[in-house]
Parts: structure tokens; C-alpha cells; sequence
């Protein structure tokens, strides 16, 4: 009796541990040709995205200057160098990953106050790119 209570608490140790990793998995999503992660809220989504991190040619971090916050809700789109939009997504963390072919693309950011920054970028192999917005007034 005694070994299958501790056979029992044991299967409900492991279970638990993962049901609470499966809440750190990113999914990769695709629109188009292009694949992308997005997340980083937490130490354990953080730890998940930067061992993903080499598989992305594109590599984005969205935060305030000057007080080290980061931010999600971001709306991002990834247009090539003829106008066209190759994704839109809004980013679920601080961070986002994308595969990219070689090429120039646009980047824009809109942290959904009026502010959106638009940066260009030459894609080759791996590209970092932090979108960083002024402290709102009054904070």
C-alpha cells in the first residue's frame, strides 16, 4: 500500500512539471514565407526564446529609454524593399524573432500610442534590432 501511494505522488510530481513547462513553450507562427516567435515575459519565456534565438536571422527587442522597461503588445510589420507586407503580428513579449530571406526590409513598430518607429535593414545573416520609445510624460 505504502509503495503505491508513493508511486502515486510521484506520477503527480511529474505531471505537474509538465503541465509547467508546456506554459513556457513558444510556438513558432508563419504568414507567408516568413516564421516567426515572439515572447520573452518572464524569466522562463525569456530563458525559451534566447535558446531560439540562433535559429532567426531577424532578432528584435522593444523597450522604454532610460528605465530598462520592456514592452509587449507591440504591432509589427515586415514589408520588402517594394512596399509590400510580408508579416503583421503583435508581439506577445519583448521580443521578437523572425526568418528572413537575404534582403532589404523595413521594420515598423507601433507600441499602439501614435509612436511608430520605422527602421531599414539589410538582412544577411543575423540582424539585431531594438526599437526603443522615450518615457511617456508624467512617469
Amino acid at each position: 500500500m505504502k509503495r503505491l501511494y508513493l508511486a502515486l505522488i510521484f506520477l503527480c510530481i511529474l505531471s505537474s512539471f509538465s503541465v509547467g513547462a508546456e506554459e513556457f513553450i513558444i510556438k513558432p507562427q508563419t504568414q507567408g514565407e516568413v516564421t516567426f516567435v515572439t515572447g520573452g515575459v518572464g524569466e522562463n519565456e525569456r530563458n525559451a526564446m534566447q535558446a531560439m534565438r540562433a535559429e532567426y536571422n531577424l532578432n528584435l527587442l522593444f523597450s522604454v529609454r532610460d528605465t530598462g522597461e520592456y514592452l509587449s503588445d507591440v504591432t509589427v510589420r515586415i514589408t520588402d524593399s517594394r512596399g509590400n507586407t510580408l508579416m503583421e503580428s503583435v508581439s506577445d513579449g519583448p521580443m521578437l524573432f523572425a526568418k528572413l530571406k537575404p534582403g532589404r526590409y523595413i521594420i515598423s513598430a507601433d507600441r499602439g500610442d501614435g509612436q511608430v518607429i520605422h527602421k531599414k535593414v539589410m538582412v544577411k545573416q543575423r540582424t539585431a534590432l531594438s526599437f526603443t520609445w522615450p518615457q511617456e510624460q508624467g512617469n
